[in-house]
Formats: C-alpha cells, sequence, structure tokens
C-alpha cells in the first residue's frame, strides 16, 4: 500500500550509467565536521552512512575544493591524494548502506586563493566591501580579478579532482555553481559583479563560459561511463542577476553539449536556505522552469519535507528527484519511514536553522534542534536497551520531557508523563503563535505520536505534587516542569501595565494600541511578539541594550522577522536600556551616552525574557527518591535544541 502511495517517489531512475533505487538526494551541505583542508572523517562517514541506511537513494558529499588554499573552514580539498583514502572510506560507506555516492566540486573564489596570491580572494572582477555581493575571507577586504592563466589552473584543478573521485570509488561528480559552495563560478555568472571586457565577460553565453570549459575538461577526464552533474542556480533573486529565464538558457545549451547527465537547481546568489518564513517547496518552480527545457533529469530543492508534497511534485512532473537536505538531517530514517507506511513517524524539519545552517555560520559542527543524534550518529544513533528496567515518572510535557519519554521507553522503561495542561508541547505551542512561525507545532504532533507508538502513559491537565510523587514511588523521577515569567528590574516593573511575553501569546492579558516591547533575551520572543501585535495593528517600539535585537538568531530567520515587523510600522531602538515605567510612559537612555528619552502614551510594556527555573518541585523531591533529574528550563532556562539534548542525553543514563 505505502509503495503504490509513493509509487514515484520511490521508483527507480537512471541518471547516466547510474541506477538510483529512488528519487530521493541528500544534497551537499556543509557540516564543520572536520577542520580546514582536512580530509573526511569518521564522523562524516557515519552521519552519511546514516542518511544512506536510512533510504536515500543518492547521497551528494558536501564541498570538496578543488584547490587547496582555501581560507574557509569545513570544505575539504580534493587537490591532495594523501586524502584519498578517506573518500575512499566515505564512498564504501555509502555503498555499503545501499546509496550511490556523488562528490560535489567546488571553487569557492572569493573565500579562497591561490598559493602565488598569498590565500588572497579572487572573482571574475574586482568586488569587495563596497560591492557588498560577494564575501571574503577578511571580510571587507578587495577581490582580486583572476587571471587568464588563474582560470587555466582552475579548469585543471577540477578534472584532476574529477579524477580522483573516480579512483575513490565515488559514482559521479557535481560541479556547483552558487555563492554557497560555486563562489568563483556566481562572481562570473552574475552581472553585478562581472565586468570583464575579454572573453568571460559580458553577454550571458561569455559570462558562462569558464562553467563550460570546467565541465567539458571534468568529462574528459572521468570518460563518458561516469556521471557528472551541474548545480546551479535559478534564479539569483535580486534585481540585475541572474533569472529563471536566463537559467533555462543556459539548462538548455548544457543538454545540447552533452557532457552533463543531470541538473540540481538551486535558488538565490548565495544558494538561499529558506527558513520558516517561506511555504513548503517555495523553489520548486524554479527546478519546474528548468524540466521544460531539458530532458536532462532534474533535481529541485526547497523546503521540501513531506513524502505526499514530495510525490506531487514527481506526479506533476516538475522535477525528477527530489532533493531532501534539512529533512534528512531531521529524520536520516524520512525514505524508509515513507516506503514502509509509517509516514505518521517522521520528524519532520520545521526550517528553524538553528542547529544546522545556523551552527555552522557560528563555526559549529552541525545538528538538529530536535535531533540531537544528527552529526553524533556514531554514539548516539543506536538506542541501547537498559540493563535494568525501571518505573519513570517524568514531570513537564515540554521538548526536554517528551524527548526523555521517547528515549527512556525505546530503552524500554516504563514511562508516565504528567502535563499540567490539555496539550502537550509546553512552549512550543507558545512559539508556534507567533506570524510564520506555526510550524513549532509540528513538534509537539510528533512526539504525541511517539508516545502514542512507544505506550507512554501520557497524563494531561495534573499537575504534580510531592505527596503524588511519593505515592506512586518511581524508580526514577525526570523534573521537566520548564520556567516561569521574570519581570524588568526596574522601577515600574511591576505595575499592571508590564505584561509577560508568553501571556501575551497565549491571549491572557489584554494589550493596549501603543506598545513597547522590552527585549531582555536576544533569540526570537522579542521579535515575535512585536510581530504578533504588529499584526493586530498594535503600535509597536522594540527596545534592546544590544546593538541590534534578535543577535542570536541566525540570519536568515533574523532577517525575516525585520522585514515583517518594519513592514507592518514597527519601530526597533538599539542600544537603549529602560530607566523607568509609569502608567503611560516608558524612559530610556541610549546604552553609550546615557541620554534619556521619554516615550509617551504608552498603553501596555511587554517584557520578553527567557524565564527562570521553576524547580521547586525537583529540590523539594531531591534526596526523598532514588534517581532525580532535572532537565530542559527547570535545570536552565535556554533554547529548544537544548532542551532536546537534555532529554536525548539524560534518557541515555537512566
Amino acid at each position: 500500500m505505502a509503495e503504490q502511495e509513493f509509487k514515484h517517489l520511490f521508483s527507480p531512475i537512471k541518471i547516466g550509467n547510474m541506477t538510483l533505487r529512488n528519487r530521493i538526494v541528500c544534497p551537499a551541505h556543509c557540516t564543520a565536521f572536520y577542520g580546514e583542508g582536512e580530509a573526511p572523517n569518521e564522523r562524516m562517514m557515519h552521519y552519511l552512512a546514516a542518511r544512506a541506511r536510512g533510504g536515500a537513494g543518492l547521497i551528494v558529499t558536501p564541498q570538496n575544493v578543488v584547490w587547496p588554499s582555501s581560507t574557509s573552514r569545513s570544505y575539504v580539498a580534493t587537490c591532495d591524494d594523501k586524502a584519498m583514502p578517506a573518500f575512499e572510506m566515505v564512498s564504501r560507506a555509502i555503498h555499503d548502506n545501499g546509496a550511490r555516492a556523488v562528490a560535489q566540486l567546488t571553487h569557492l573564489g572569493p573565500l579562497t586563493g591561490f598559493i602565488d596570491d598569498a590565500g588572497a580572494g579572487f572573482a571574475a572582477s574586482v568586488s569587495g566591501g563596497v560591492m557588498g555581493l560577494l564575501p571574503s575571507a577578511l571580510g571587507n577586504s578587495i577581490t582580486h580579478e583572476i587571471s587568464i592563466d588563474e582560470i587555466k589552473l582552475t579548469i585543471k584543478s577540477y578534472a584532476d579532482s574529477a579524477r580522483r573521485m573516480k579512483e575513490t570509488g565515488y559514482d559521479g561528480v557535481e560541479i556547483t555553481s552558487d555563492m554557497g559552495t560555486g563562489g568563483l563560478f556566481i562572481s562570473f555568472m552574475s552581472p553585478l559583479t562581472n565586468r570583464r571586457t575579454d572573453e568571460y565577460g559580458g553577454s550571458l553565453e561569455n559570462r558562462f563560459r569558464l562553467q563550460t570549459e570546467v565541465i567539458d575538461a571534468v568529462r574528459q577526464a572521468v570518460g563518458p561511463d561516469f556521471v557528472v552533474g551541474f548545480r546551479f542556480v535559478g534564479d539569483m533573486l535580486m534585481n540585475g542577476g541572474t533569472t529563471l529565464d536566463d537559467a533555462k538558457i543556459l539548462a538548455a545549451k548544457v543538454e545540447a553539449d552533452g557532457q552533463v547527465d543531470y541538473l540540481s537547481i538551486a535558488a538565490g546568489m548565495a544558494g538561499h536556505i529558506p527558513p520558516m518564513h517561506f511555504p513548503l517547496g517555495c523553489f520548486v518552480y524554479l527546478a519546474a522552469g528548468v524540466k521544460e527545457v531539458v530532458s536532462l533529469p532534474v533535481v529541485c530543492h526547497g523546503r521540501i519535507n513531506d513524502p505526499v508534497q514530495a510525490e506531487q511534485i514527481l506526479v506533476d512532473n516538475q522535477a525528477d528527484l527530489i532533493g531532501l537536505a534539512r529533512a534528512l538531517i531531521c529524520d536520516p530514517e524520512w525514505p524508509n519511514k515513507a516506503q514502509q507506511g509509517r509516514s505518521d513517524e517522521i520528524r519532520k524539519c520545521i526550517a528553524c536553522i538553528q542547529s544546522c545552517a545556523g551552527n555552522f555560520l557560528r563555526r559549529a559542527p552541525i545538528t538538529c534542534a530536535i535531533n540531537p543524534e544528527a552529526g553524533r550518529e556514531k554514539d548516539m544513533a543506536t538506542i541501547i536497551p537498559a540493563a535494568t528496567k525501571k518505573k519513570v515518572m517524568v514531570i513537564g510535557g515540554g521538548a526536554a520531557g517528551l524527548e526523555i519519554a521517547r528515549v527512556a521507553a525505546l530503552r524500554g522503561h516504563q514511562v508516565t508523563l504528567y502535563e499540567k495542561e490539555k496539550e502537550l508541547g509546553g512552549q512550543l505551542n507558545i512559539a508556534a503563535r507567533i506570524p510564520k512561525r506555526e510550524d513549532f507545532a509540528e513538534v509537539p504532533r510528533y512526539y504525541a505520536y511517539q508516545m502514542k507508538l512507544l505506550g507512554v502513559e501520557v497524563i494531561r491537565e495534573t499537575e504534580v505534587t510531592p505527596e503524588m510523587v511519593r505515592e506512586k514511588n518511581p524508580d526514577a523521577v525526570v523534573v521537566a516542569t520548564g520556567s516561569v515569567p521574570t519581570m524588568p528590574v526596574v522601577k515600574g516593573g511591576n505595575n499592571d501595565n508590564v505584561v509577560w511575553v508568553r501571556d501575551v501569546l497565549q491571549g491572557n492579558v489584554e494589550v493596549g494600541e501603543n506598545v513597547v516591547v522590552i527585549a531582555a533575551e536576544q533569540h526570537e520572543q522579542a521579535l515575535g511578539v512585536a510581530n504578533f501585535l504588529a499584526d493586530k495593528g498594535k503600535k509597536v517600539e522594540l527596545i534592546t541594550h544590544c546593538l541590534y535585537a534578535g543577535s542570536e538568531l541566525e540570519a536568515a530567520t533574523m532577517t525575516f522577522m525585520y522585514q515583517q515587523l518594519f513592514g507592518k510600522g514597527g519601530v526597533i531602538t538599539s542600544l537603549t536600556q529602560v530607566k523607568e515605567i509609569t502608567d503611560s510612559t516608558v524612559v530610556v537612555g541610549n546604552a553609550m551616552t546615557g541620554v534619556e528619552r521619554r516615550i509617551e502614551g504608552v498603553d501596555t510594556v511587554v517584557f520578553s525574557a527567557i524565564g527562570r527555573a521553576d524547580d521547586a518541585l525537583y529540590h523539594t523531591l531531591k534526596g526523598e527518591v532514588k534517581e532525580i533529574y532535572a532537565i530542559g528550563h527547570c535545570l536552565s532556562p535556554r533554547l529548544l535544541q537544548d532542551s532536546v539534548w537534555d532529554g536525548a542525553n539524560v534518557g541515555r543514563l537512566l
């Protein structure tokens, strides 16, 4: 039944001389699992093997730079023969788990350089901070214009790298041309950054010449029986950049040249990773547009997280293969679950970008906010049954409590979970009320199904007391009672017109027309509640003592939350401290100069802070029960990924 339901998704497809078992592709994505210039390590091998074991048909291994002087961390050079045993280890692990392996080859351009240039970044034309379009490893430093001799060396480096990948057992290579992974090529493609007057500048054909020459050289190096793919931008999504019409012209040319076996269509000049604000399948239309003009297999991307959605894309002939990067980070077993009729068990990506791309941009190894096993497969992917089965009492049905209940049940413990509210999910239900953040509701949906599947007894609308715990006499108690409000420590901070952010989002308090939001946290709460109120027509000013609000958010989400708020007339005032609150006035001062300002006519002040640990029950019970843990906000108020990590980690200790 499941195979019939997803008969397109799980049908084989031939690409060149390579046959895939299904249409699911795990695209290349940055992981930061190893240092600059290093070969793949065991951590990467286990990570990719898990996605292959989970049922993906094709694994495109992360960006492998073709020139050795990369200055960007976590890109692996394929130019050194000494690294080849590591690549062979990776390709073998992918094959052993039933998938095919393709290595993505890239040249970072502005983020790399030739040794003779002392590592200076380079691009099609001189470009730097003034343009604001091409990043540099040195921030605003100016890239130098790549010479014809350097172009020839670049072409040769691609060919040599492709040959090495063939020798290490890979099934193919993918040449990439977007800023996120192919900065040199995109600098040539964009008329905004290519101002050359030679054969590599000017017309669309000339700007594409370098890619054409690289593709030809790679094909010559690997021969006709090795897969060569090409990933490029379907639309730069910026004024003056290339468009879908340009992409169609280039796609038709690539097919006519006959050197490429498949096309993979990205979006945005920087290889855009759409956050939660974007709808599902937001960039599939680009692949569909390219597919109109070619017969080559086309891979689509862009917030695809559901097998029904993926199947429909194939049914509608919008693409031939489905790229699932974050979906497979979040749940590597996504393909197996879909094919086996277990779609409700899929942990669907919510596009929060907190721990995947967000981590990478912070130069930290990626993981997943709701799948802490991601990137830790060697140590965490296998949940070991407990030697002694226990009666476990979990108090609190937020993210931390739900994850520890899931893990404990998988280990064979008898688990009962208590939640004082009607619904499971805790703060996730509150976060889902923020405009364009509704996908947070997917997390409690997943866990509620897991509780049912694993036989966890869930008791709602019950506030646990010490007497109840003593009466139940469990072997282990896990207190995940979350956090409670804190109010601003300023004069007037306890006035009736000062309200707690969560009460506003839950609709528990009345909010007037003129609102000041005080951001005592720099993630998304303050920006979220400001947008929530602006949506209701309120006049909102957000006050933060930091350089900018949301400084702990990853850039894509922060950008869109700013756009939303400014588009509704909201105001953000940075480097500002609150001095005093009255019934209708908020007195603030510049954090640098101390100069004060009075905000008059204020009806409501919303205080946004992460709260303080609600740990009274834990401290009461400690010493009275055999085994007790505090996790999540009850231990220390932090972010979603921290709460889930607590549950996953402590669940393995029970």
